[in-house]
């Protein structure tokens, strides 16, 4: 059987979810591969559960997903994937900052939430992310 198509990434990864109980509040795009963060709890519970979406020439289609970040392979062939930091943030949190192998990227909170993703890379074996600090309240806390 035939996965289904979608118009976005969202609603790739939205699918099987009911839109009442669930929302997109984090995502990334990288060409044709994207990574969605979307809220699966209760009104005040959050569970966060994130996902890959590949664009294909019919549109988006629902890849691997799970309820932790880390990497997920999108291209097995070549054993690469996406590589994703995201979490809750802190109350009164509006960006983060994200450190892997001497490159520092920063994001955007939303809806509570954070994704800073790399896109086409191998599973590291050496290293993986790290949350360094939060902005809060326009300072950057460790």
């Amino acid at each position: 059987m035939t996965q289904p198509t979608f118009a976005t990434p969202q609603e790739a990864a939205m699918s099987g979810f009911s839109a009442r109980h669930c929302r997109v509040v984090a995502m990334a795009v990288d060409g044709d591969d994207a990574y969605v963060v979307i809220d699966t709890g209760s009104d005040g519970f959050s569970y966060l559960y994130g996902g890959t979406a590949q664009r294909e020439a019919d549109g988006w289609r629902d890849g691997n997903s799970g309820n932790g970040d880390g990497w997920m392979s999108t291209d097995p062939e070549r054993d690469l994937g996406v590589l994703t930091v995201w979490d809750e943030a802190p109350a009164g949190c509006d960006a983060v900052r994200v450190q892997w192998r001497g490159e520092t990227r920063e994001a955007a909170v939303h809806d509570g939430a954070y994704l800073v993703a790399w896109f086409k890379v191998a599973c590291p074996e050496d290293s993986w992310p790290s949350v360094t600090s939060f902005r809060i309240g326009g300072r950057w806390v460790p």
